[in-house]
């Protein structure tokens, strides 16, 4: 069985996708804490011609501090909804793809209003759907622990009977100074991805790489966005 787990990040990028499309078993981490300022609630897209920006999702202030990410509630006062969804409209509207994708991403926006982690996780299971893969989704809060860092992976990876773990390259480190892993019967693979280039509507010049996978779909489509995620120069590491 092929697992991979992520937190669940805002209209995360396409290294993202590849962890899921490697997977039969994706897992979101979504009573991980949650983490002010980061990819949690927020991406890169672009807002002007050559220009990018981060797009968040603000989050009460009495409710950011040492809670997980499926408790971080948004702060409402702010309209950040529309103001969000009519963005991406003025900056992405002549894209060539804006309105196969632009309808469902908004509509899921607008209308989810449970929690961070549920947008999330709508918003990255409605691009899957795009890409019609058929992916096993699994939650780290059905499995409540104590645990932490490399035993709770660990952990999950035998809940979902793993035989093969695909993890980003960043964990490397910590898997090995925590001394649980390598573990037998566990081969490990880590992400080394490289964003590939493809025309962007918002660029003149220079290739902008590493944003959020809405970029990609707005410009090329479900189709060649897959291309973009399977490309050729991906690579993954073993242990050294």
């Amino acid at each position: 069985m092929n697992v991979a787990m992520m937190q669940p990040t805002f209209l995360p990028w396409l290294g993202y996708f590849q962890l899921i499309y490697k997977s039969d078993i994706f897992v979101f981490l979504d009573d991980f804490q949650f983490s002010v300022q980061s990819y949690h609630q927020r991406n890169k897209l672009f807002v002007n011609q050559d220009q990018v920006d981060w797009y968040t999702v603000p989050i009460k202030k009495t409710n950011t501090f040492g809670v997980s990410i499926n408790k971080a509630h948004f702060d409402e006062s702010r309209n950040w909804r529309k103001k969000l969804v009519g963005r991406l409209e003025k900056n992405y509207f002549k894209t060539p793809f804006f309105d196969n994708i632009y309808p469902l991403i908004g509509d899921i926006i607008i209308n989810e209003k449970s929690n961070l982690s549920k947008l999330n996780i709508k918003l990255i299971k409605a691009v899957v759907k795009l890409f019609d893969w058929d992916i096993q989704w699994e939650f780290s809060s059905k499995y409540p622990s104590k645990a932490i860092r490399s035993e709770r992976v660990l952990e999950l990876l035998k809940k979902c009977g793993a035989k093969h773990y695909y993890s980003p390259i960043g964990a490397m480190q910590y898997l090995k100074d925590d001394g649980i892993f390598p573990v037998s019967n566990l081969d490990v693979s880590f992400q080394n991805f490289y964003v590939k280039k493809y025309p962007q509507k918002n660029s003149s010049g220079e290739f902008i790489p590493s944003l959020s996978v809405l970029d990609a779909l707005f410009n090329v489509g479900p189709e060649e966005t897959i291309k973009l995620i399977n490309n050729e120069s991906n690579k993954w590491e073993k242990w050294k």
